[in-house]
C-alpha cells in the first residue's frame, strides 16, 4: 500500500548557537490533518522525515555541488511527502523577522525545483508567481501575480499584476492567500509531493483542516492551485480546532496540470 511520509522543517530556534530539538518540528498538527485526508485517498501513514538544518545556522540555499546528499531506501515510487510548511525559496534573500531555515540536501533541492516552476519568490512576507504560473489568473485577479503580506496576520498588504501598478494598502480585508502543490514524481520514478501552506502557522493549520474536512477532493489537483482565506474569529477559549473549518475560501486559479520544467532548471539523479 502507497504510503504518506510526513516532511517536516525543524521549529525556530531560540538561539542560534544552539542545536536543535529534533522532537520539535513546524506546523505538526496541519500535517496530520493532511495524512488523515489521504488516508481517504489509499495512501497509509508512513514515516515522519526530519528535513532539519545543519547545526550552524543558515538561510540562504547553497549551490548544487554543496548540497547534502540523504537517501530515504524506504520510500517508493507510488509514495508521497506531504509538507504543510512554506517552503524557503527566498527566505536568505528577505529581511523578514520571522524565517524557515533550508536544510540544503538533495531531498528538499528536487522538491524546490518544482516549487520554482511556480514561484519566483517566496518569502514570508512576499510572494510573487512565475510568468507560466500568472497567465491562469483570472482577469480581475491578475493583481495577484505580486503578493505582500502583513508579517502580523499574514493578511494582504498590497497586490501587483506582472508589469501593473502596486495596489492600494490593505486591498482586501483581513484576507490572506493559501497554496496546494500536487506533484506526481518529485524525480523519475520516485515519490510525488502534496504542499498545502499558508503565510503563517494559523492560515496554515486552517487550510489543511480545510482540506481535511471540506475539501479533500482538492488534494487531487495537479500543479498548483492558489485560494484566499477569509479568517474567522477564534473563540474565547478554544478546546478544537473545529472554528478553523468556518474560514471562508475562494479559489483564485487550479493549473490543473503541472507545469513543465523550467528552461534554467537543472537535473538531479538519486538513489534510494
Amino acid at each position: 500500500m502507497a504510503q504518506a511520509h510526513s516532511f517536516l522543517y525543524a521549529a525556530p530556534r531560540h538561539d542560534y548557537k544552539r542545536l536543535l530539538n529534533l522532537a520539535v518540528t513546524r506546523d505538526p498538527e496541519a500535517n496530520t490533518q493532511l495524512r488523515v485526508a489521504l488516508t481517504k485517498l489509499g495512501y497509509d501513514f508512513g514515516e515522519s522525515i526530519l528535513n532539519f538544518p545543519p547545526d550552524q545556522c543558515n538561510f540562504d540555499l547553497l549551490p548544487e555541488e554543496s548540497l547534502t546528499h540523504v537517501e530515504l531506501p524506504f520510500v517508493q515510487k507510488k509514495d508521497i511527502l506531504v509538507l504543510s510548511t512554506r517552503a524557503p525559496l527566498s527566505d536568505g534573500l528577505h529581511m523578514d523577522s520571522k524565517k524557515i531555515e533550508p536544510s540544503n540536501t538533495n531531498i528538499e533541492r528536487a522538491m524546490f525545483h518544482h516549487f520554482w516552476r511556480y514561484f519566483r519568490v517566496s518569502s514570508r512576507s512576499f510572494v510573487a508567481l512565475t510568468e507560466e504560473a500568472a497567465s491562469f489568473l483570472p482577469e480581475g485577479k491578475k493583481n495577484r501575480a505580486e503578493m505582500t503580506f502583513y508579517q502580523i496576520g499574514c493578511r494582504f498588504m498590497y497586490l501587483q499584476a506582472l508589469q501593473g501598478r502596486r495596489s492600494r494598502r490593505s486591498p482586501l480585508g483581513e484576507r490572506t492567500a493559501a497554496f496546494l502543490l500536487r506533484v506526481d514524481e518529485i524525480w523519475p520514478d520516485g515519490p510525488g509531493l502534496v504542499a498545502a501552506w499558508g503565510l503563517n502557522a494559523i492560515a496554515t493549520l486552517a487550510w489543511c483542516n480545510l482540506l481535511r474536512y471540506r475539501y479533500p477532493w482538492m488534494l487531487e489537483n495537479r500543479g498548483l492551485t492558489m485560494v484566499e482565506l477569509e479568517p474567522t474569529e477564534p473563540p474565547e477559549r478554544a478546546s478544537t480546532y473545529e472554528w478553523t473549518r468556518n474560514w471562508k475560501m475562494t479559489r483564485v486559479f487550479e493549473t490543473e496540470v503541472e507545469l513543465p520544467p523550467r528552461p534554467d532548471e537543472t537535473g538531479l539523479r538519486f538513489t534510494l
